[in-house]
């Protein structure tokens, strides 16, 4: 167990040495896509073809790769994993706590209502916590970080942070709901805090000592109205941390502006026509080795910087993670069916009243709208839904809103969707 430990430790620092190195090298945009050239192209002829889904096409351009998605990594799981474990063997072995070939084996939250399994082995996982210090700017050689983790699920990704002997980390578990941890939060007294949005302001509401350094956000949208009231409580600048089952896709700099990953993965873009200024990722990880991430669409709408950081970093920043392309809302049109990002819907109701800081939006029909405001707010319900028909008007798209008052009760083992579509459609 100690030699483990120590290899993790080694493996960690090297990572973290490594990627805050290439931070400074990767000055320029023309820099960065030599890079990742380089990294790709030994990726797809060495790494990638270890899987079956991808051994035929050894050293062939990334635009010769098949795209795939959750449905179809999950349909054929183990075609896209270099041992060839299949899926039920994996749930059975996460089930049971139980590693395969070495492998720890993890599971997203299923936000959609589909999970999707992950593989990483243990140098894997300690090149991935390697990365994630370095670039949230955490150092692990001078100082001893307390990392208090309130996050939907554990990961072994996170346990990994122990291993390494330089970080103290505790995962508090969110089933047994966040007053049940006040008391032993404010105790670890952690100087890095990492949690969701609708956690975060849930400890800004409450009567507790704590004080972190840094604070990161993670696994949600972190709408303007959580920032602020967390900035306001905390005074500390909010951090995102974008990432998924799938991998660490981007990472606020000091700034509070996030960086793509580009030095570890590829992007592409596909354009939504309908949604001018709006892209869906196309990820490769060309970091990892167990389980192959090439070509994976991302569920997700991204709105992409023109303008550079004051960090001077070159990598890509991203102004905006809009939500997920499934909760964009469909609604009738005069001509044709028009789509509202949940970006703009989320705009429309906090921009109503200062006062409103919760609130949920359903698409619960081909036109049926349902708006839900805190009971404190019930004067407020009227205007809100004023402010969404008007919306939907400029758009030129009808709908049929109900407003009422609800008690509005953040989840603490989920992600937590403010603007959902539950209407699939016709069917």
């Amino acid at each position: 167990m100690a030699r483990t430990s120590a290899k993790i430790l080694l493996e960690t620092a090297r990572t973290w040495l490594q990627t805050r190195r290439r931070a400074s090298r990767l000055a320029t945009r023309e820099v960065i896509e030599r890079h990742r050239e380089r990294q790709l192209g030994r990726f797809l002829k060495k790494v990638a073809p270890r899987a079956e889904a991808f051994r035929d096409l050894a050293g062939k351009p990334l635009e010769d790769f098949p795209r795939m998605d959750k449905a179809r990594l999950m349909a054929g799981f183990h075609r896209y994993n270099r041992f060839g474990i299949r899926a039920e063997d994996a749930w059975a072995a996460m089930e049971h706590g139980n590693t395969l070939h070495g492998c720890h084996v993890g599971a997203s939250t299923g936000t959609s209502g589909n999970r999707g399994l992950y593989l990483v082995d243990p140098m894997e996982r300690a090149r991935w916590l390697g990365v994630m210090l370095a670039k949230t700017g955490i150092d692990i050689l001078r100082t001893r970080q307390r990392v208090a983790i309130l996050l939907p699920t554990n990961s072994q990704l996170y346990e990994t942070a122990n291993e390494s002997g330089r970080l103290q980390l505790v995962f508090f578990d969110l089933n047994e709901g966040v007053a049940a941890h006040a008391e032993a939060l404010s105790s670890f007294d952690p100087t890095v805090l990492v949690a969701t949005p609708h956690v975060l302001t849930l400890l800004a509401d409450m009567d507790i000592a704590l004080n972190p350094e840094v604070i990161f956000s993670g696994a949600e949208v972190l709408d303007p109205t959580d920032r602020r009231k967390i900035e306001t409580r905390f005074q500390r600048t909010v951090r995102e941390i974008y990432m998924a089952t799938e991998g660490l896709f981007a990472v606020a700099c000091a700034h509070g502006r996030l960086h793509l990953t580009e030095d570890v993965m590829a992007f592409e873009w596909d354009s939504q026509p309908d949604l001018p200024g709006l892209l869906a990722p196309v990820i490769t990880d060309f970091s990892r080795t167990s389980q192959m991430m090439v070509r994976y669409q991302m569920n997700d709408l991204l709105r992409l910087s023109e303008t550079p950081c004051a960090c001077g970093s070159a990598l890509q920043t991203v102004d905006e993670i809009v939500g997920r392309r499934d909760d964009i809302f469909d609604l009738p049109g005069t001509v044709a069916r028009i789509p509202v990002t949940p970006d703009v819907i989320r705009n429309a109701i906090i921009r109503t009243s200062p006062r409103i800081e919760d609130f949920r939006v359903t698409q619960t029909g081909e036109a049926a709208i349902a708006l839900a405001l805190p009971e404190a707010c019930a004067d407020l319900t009227g205007d809100a839904a004023h402010a969404l028909n008007t919306l939907f008007a400029r758009l030129g798209a009808s709908a049929d809103i109900t407003a009422q008052t609800a008690p509005l009760v953040s989840p603490q083992t989920r992600k937590l969707r403010r603007v959902v579509r539950e209407w699939q459609g016709p069917k």
